[in-house]
């Protein structure tokens, strides 16, 4: 059903030729629409080469989710928006508050039209995340974030993305497996700082997530 590994060769589209291969959806939009939507989004993402979380951590996250049912969340790295789909499916339920962002232009501007096609009520940010962060305060207490981004400045999202956190959050770092490599001083800080983790690993997936509850107060 999906495509779980990048093709060969990369596809590359422009947005156009991308909504062109995508079906089209009635308003309003139901369940059934909005996963035929979204499985071809992810496997359209394959082929082009978007780094799209995996179908097996769409479902560990949706699971993460309903248990949790957080109010305001905070996504770094969005890509073509893909992944805040995927949360606002389940979130979109207890109306929770989703803040993402994205630092490549096409990719922002193409996650805005699936966004706005979907009927998503998603707070959407073009830029560095390292520079979007700090404007994020006041009533911006985030309750569950999810960190899939450039993986040499996890720390630095880490960091500031947890200054926006309530206590006990849900901090979700994606591909800490194949690309530990790219987090060492990530890795460092968590042990410096005595900071608990447990690390998921996917079922049929070739990495996993690390999983931290806040615990500043």
């Amino acid at each position: 059903m999906y495509i779980t590994t990048l093709a060969p060769e990369k596809l590359d589209l422009t947005l156009d030729e991308v909504i062109a291969r995508l079906p089209t959806l009635s308003t309003p939009v139901d369940e059934t629409a909005l996963n035929e939507y979204l499985n071809k989004l992810y496997a359209l993402g394959r082929l082009r080469h978007i780094p799209n979380i995996s179908p097996q951590n769409v479902v560990y996250l949706h699971g993460l989710l309903c248990q949790n049912q957080p109010k305001n969340i905070l996504e770094i790295g969005c890509a073509n928006g893909y992944s805040s789909l995927r949360l606002w499916q389940v979130a979109r339920t207890w109306n929770a508050r989703i803040t993402t962002m994205d630092i490549s232009r096409p990719q922002y501007l193409e996650a805005a039209h699936h966004f706005n096609l979907c009927q998503a009520n998603i707070e959407l940010h073009f830029g560095n995340a390292l520079q979007i962060l700090p404007t994020l305060t006041g009533a911006d207490a985030f309750d569950f974030i999810l960190i899939d981004a450039q993986k040499v400045h996890t720390l630095d999202f880490f960091i500031r993305a947890r200054k926006l956190a309530t206590a006990n959050a849900l901090i979700v770092i994606d591909d800490v497996i194949k690309f530990k490599n790219k987090m060492t001083n990530f890795y460092d800080y968590l042990q410096a700082q005595s900071i608990d983790y447990d690390i998921i690993q996917l079922p049929d997936d070739d990495d996993g997530v690390m999983v931290i509850q806040n615990r500043i107060i």
